[in-house]
């Protein structure tokens, strides 16, 4: 046998028992097709087909059953060799959320382009909701963010990456910057800042105007007085004014250590990040995709350990 296209010759022969259909079949004419089989027979010193009825010999039924396994692995074999060129020279789409991105994503992207510098990366920071979204259209290979509603839709996949508390924080100017210990009620009289919140976060707060926010009854949304879609722009939105933001304290441990912003000594129980990889069920994941998945658990891993 000197090649997979001689097995595919073979079975295509063995499927039409006509020569005709099969070099159709194959985008060949048929005395090439004719030759081909020749050629084969005599490489091999066997009969392969029987000329009477066009029917595999014993030795044409065991090219057939070896040759189909053959065939099967050399599917396998090169799609693995496509998918593993997207690692060195395809394209990776990320979505993800403004505290995923800042806490893991972004480091995560950095890491993974340095040890294949020619893979192409799109990572969009959006809102969780777009973020999820992305995915169902297909328009990107991963989301990270905000898990607590995708785990409930059955056409994704979730895994929790990380489940840590959020403090609230000001600007080292502002009111409650060293005031006694807050209470909740006393941050509603300031305008919040932030994404939207998930659902089970909305449910803890008033679903009323106010100088927080805002409440969306039509998608049953709480939305901060200042909506933003990075945790950036909140961070600097925050520093420069009255608003108040919401933070792993790691996420701003140098603005705090250079004097910035101030942690609010309040614990919000309800107030919690549940983030993790969002993807879509039945959607394979290139070397690409779980490279960066492997990436962003690493460093998971290690702000933990810190």
């Amino acid at each position: 046998m000197h090649s997979i296209r001689h097995i595919e010759l073979i079975r295509t022969l063995a499927e039409h028992r006509h020569f005709g259909h099969a070099a159709a079949t194959l985008g060949v004419s048929q005395p090439a097709l004719t030759r081909s089989l020749k050629h084969l027979e005599q490489g091999l010193g066997v009969p392969i087909f029987d000329r009477d009825g066009v029917s595999p010999t014993l030795f044409g039924r065991i090219i057939l059953k070896h040759g189909e396994r053959v065939l099967t692995e050399f599917g396998e074999m090169m799609r693995e060799i496509a998918l593993a060129k997207g690692l060195e020279i395809g394209e990776l789409h990320v979505s993800a959320g403004p505290y995923a991105a800042e806490i893991s994503v972004q480091q995560a992207i950095g890491a993974l382009t340095q040890r294949h510098p020619g893979l192409n990366v799109r990572l969009r920071i959006a809102d969780w909701i777009d973020a999820t979204e992305a995915v169902l259209a297909g328009n990107v290979d991963i989301a990270v963010g905000e898990l607590s509603e995708a785990r409930e839709h059955p056409d994704l996949i979730v895994e929790t990456i990380s489940a840590a508390q959020l403090h609230f924080y000001c600007g080292r100017d502002h009111p409650l910057a060293n005031a006694p210990v807050p209470t909740l009620d006393v941050l509603l009289d300031y305008p919040w800042v932030g994404p939207t919140a998930p659902g089970r976060m909305s449910a803890a707060l008033p679903r009323v105007e106010g100088v927080f926010g805002t409440f969306d009854h039509v998608r049953s949304r709480f939305l901060p007085r200042i909506t933003v879609e990075t945790f950036t722009a909140a961070r600097n939105i925050v520093a420069a004014g009255v608003g108040l933001g919401a933070a792993v304290p790691l996420q701003i441990r140098r603005e705090i250590e250079a004097g910035e912003l101030v942690l609010l000594p309040l614990d919000v129980p309800w107030l919690r990040l549940d983030y993790g990889f969002i993807t879509r069920r039945g959607r394979t994941h290139s070397p690409a995709t779980a490279a960066f998945m492997t990436m962003v658990r690493e460093i998971e891993a290690t702000l933990v350990a810190r």
